[in-house]
């Protein structure tokens, strides 16, 4: 794959242009340091011409001196450039994380489903780590060495148009030959990346279900793909390596053919008397001083090929855009609002209905019970109200508002969807509960506390809302996380709760607090309640059944319970939980 060069300004210029102060006086200090190197090769042609014409030792030292502080200062300069180059590189490509952090949360659902959270951990982390020897010194190193190249030949060029000639083929032949294998190597260093993020993408898959594949006796399996995936990425790599190689044996052979030119060239100039035996040792000073910027362009051409790989893959995600449309309409509401949809249809693969003709409407304040079997739809259907996906047909309506016409971030403000599986951060309670919003006060958070039942919980941690929590839970059960997500949900106050089999998991005894903690939440709440429970049910205004994605039966809570035909009243007559799993 051939990266243009467009690419790699475009991607430098947006994320280095906040920093370009530092940018600029990194620039400054390459260019001084360029200087003292191009100087410091003619304090020695003068030590040797110096030393062979019988000068005052004096003359001699001050030369020697003044070697010896030029190398210091080239050498402070160079920390001095380090230290910048670190700092820009941190801030930028950190910025350039953020960027891809947002838009991966920013795409809908369908992406999310195909990507695995290993690979996309590769993606957002791994391309960017990868880059930031780019932002941070490739460029900038590569400038300074093309430079010094140039300053190299002109200076050559002063001394004798022959030395200049000779050598400047030299170098345009090795700058060719690296040019030529650079694009060849970069689609090796595209796939390999590819193939990495593939690998971290089922280590990672297989980590967060470690349990079950012990469990169930599959570790054999898991090997054996481990084993597949490892014989698979071994010639992918192998081949990336080959063609770096390919790089360095191609200037271990230009460097031989420049030492000869310069000394073929050196010592015909001698012989002649033309030049003087120091230049002769100039001449092969400044060979090598040719070689170190074309040696390092090859390391730094071979480091643009694996960043060649990463711009693409960034490049290729940036791209992906995903299948929900924003809208423009604004939501703005204080208390509950209403729901219609009207014949709505939805698929996850084509041809393959999982809501087929789906019609209800649902007034303010009122919650609505959604029944059915392992999937029925009930989940695909919360989904298709928060906007997760948007349905193949028919229409939704949130506050008489087509859905699709409003922006997502004022949907997602006033509709809050809430599960039996709690995300919780390895963060401290009080970041857990404000998902890391800085502007809820602890006054805030501890009344939420209080209104769910929690306050002596809290209270009894010796370190308050301080309290670590992992990823895991950090010790809480299943019934304490499920509190702390309706704590969220209090803190947001939304106008449209949906609950997700939220105490499916529950034992009986953590249950009762959690019905409570619900009890608080309907209040001025329009609700939609997903449950397998009687208990929960039992608050539902109307009812609706859903049967292979399509409306089974559909009615008043109380109608419905007294009609002892309806399917309604007969789950409740053998236990919904039985019925239903």
């Amino acid at each position: 794959m051939k990266i243009p060069i467009k690419e790699y300004i475009l991607l430098l210029s947006k994320y280095l242009k906040p920093y370009r102060k530092k940018v600029i006086i990194l620039m400054l200090l390459l260019v001084v340091s360029v200087g003292l190197q191009l100087i410091n090769p003619q304090i020695v042609r003068y030590f040797i011409d110096a030393a062979k014409g019988g000068a005052a030792g004096i003359y001699l030292t001050g030369a020697a001196l003044a070697f010896i502080g030029i190398s210091l200062v080239q050498q402070l300069f160079a920390i001095a450039s380090t230290y910048i180059s670190q700092d820009v590189g941190w801030s930028s490509t950190n910025a350039l994380r953020e960027d891809l952090l947002k838009h991966c949360i920013a795409l809908d659902m369908s992406f999310h489903k195909s990507k695995q959270p290993g690979e996309l951990l590769e993606r957002l982390d791994g391309d960017v780590s990868s880059l930031f020897n780019f932002f941070s010194k490739l460029m900038f190193n590569l400038i300074n060495n093309l430079a010094l190249l140039f300053g190299t030949l002109i200076i050559l060029f002063i001394e004798d148009w022959r030395v200049g000639l000779g050598l400047s083929a030299f170098a345009l032949t090795a700058i060719i030959v690296l040019i030529r294998i650079q694009p060849v190597a970069v689609k090796h260093w595209t796939k390999e990346r590819e193939t990495n993020a593939k690998f971290y993408g089922f280590i990672g898959e297989n980590i967060s279900c470690a349990e079950d594949i012990r469990s169930s006796g599959a570790f054999h399996s898991t090997m054996h793909k481990f084993y597949d995936y490892l014989r698979k990425w071994y010639p992918i790599q192998r081949n990336a390596v080959i063609m770096g190689y390919a790089m360095w044996i191609s200037v271990v052979i230009i460097f031989a053919l420049g030492n000869i030119v310069a000394f073929g060239i050196g010592g015909y100039l001698w012989l002649k008397g033309i030049v003087t035996i120091g230049t002769v040792y100039l001449i092969f000073y400044y060979t090598e001083l040719l070689n170190r910027p074309i040696e390092q362009i090859r390391f730094q051409l071979q480091d643009l090929q694996v960043a060649g790989a990463s711009i693409a893959r960034v490049k290729e995600l940036f791209a992906m855009n995903s299948k929900l449309k924003d809208g423009s309409d604004i939501l703005q509401c204080n208390g509950p609002i209403s729901m219609c949809i009207n014949n709505l249809y939805f698929e996850y693969e084509k041809d393959v209905p999982v809501l087929n003709d789906i019609s209800l409407e649902l007034q303010p304040g009122k919650v609505l019970g959604l029944l059915g079997r392992t999937g029925s739809g009930k989940t695909t259907l919360a989904r298709l109200v928060v906007r997760l996906f948007d349905p193949e047909s028919g229409e939704i309506y949130i506050d008489n508002k087509l859905l699709s016409s409003i922006q997502i971030k004022y949907l997602r403000e006033h509709i809050a969807y809430v599960t039996q599986d709690v995300q919780l951060f390895n963060a401290t309670i009080r970041q857990n509960l404000t998902l890391f919003n800085e502007h809820i006060s602890d006054e805030a958070i501890i009344n939420a506390i209080g209104e769910i039942g929690l306050r002596d919980w809290i209270a009894s941690l010796p370190e308050g809302l301080d309290t670590k929590l992992d990823s895991s839970g950090g010790g809480l059960s299943a019934g304490e996380a499920q509190l702390l997500a309706f704590v969220r949900v209090f803190l947001r106050n939304p106008s449209l709760i949906i609950l997700d089999e939220a105490s499916s998991k529950l034992d009986p005894i953590t249950e009762q607090l959690v019905e409570k903690a619900i009890d608080k939440l309907l209040e001025n709440r329009t609700c939609i309640i997903i449950a397998h429970r009687i208990s929960t049910v039992k608050r539902a205004d109307t009812i609706l059944i859903l049967e292979d994605g399509k409306i089974a039966e559909q009615g008043e809570r109380t109608a419905l319970a007294e009609d002892k035909t309806s399917r309604f009243s007969q789950l409740l007559a053998k236990g919904i939980e039985e019925v239903l799993v």
